[in-house]
């Protein structure tokens, strides 16, 4: 969140921290397709915002939290939890969230400025 909200070298220190959190939780899929094995299972579910969030996040702040070079494995299991038909089902529209969130980021950076 705080590499969504903060600018400069505070949102430098996020981004990194944020990467590094995210390496952790890739670790948790090494040499598996979902981080339960080879089916879904609920640490899938509960952590497949972020998945989305990544997206929406790196798309309104110009920088990928996540991408298949540094985290492979992450990247690939987004992108694969998130082509499954019963979660794209259940997400909310992109264009709605997306213009939800480029307003959230006005608000929480309004005042950096």
């Amino acid at each position: 969140m705080a590499a969504f909200s903060k600018k400069g070298e505070e949102q430098e220190r996020a981004v990194k921290e944020g990467r590094e959190n995210l390496k952790i939780l890739e670790s948790g899929l090494e040499g598996k397709r979902f981080f339960g094995g080879e089916t879904m299972g609920f640490v899938d579910i509960a952590a497949g915002w972020i998945g989305c969030w990544a997206q929406m996040t790196g798309e309104i702040i110009g920088i990928n939290l996540i991408d298949a070079e540094t985290m492979p494995l992450l990247d690939s299991w987004f992108q694969d939890f998130l082509g499954i038909p019963l979660i794209k089902e259940c997400m909310p529209p992109q264009d709605k969230l997306l213009e939800h969130s480029k307003e959230l980021h006005k608000i929480l950076t309004a005042a950096l400025t």
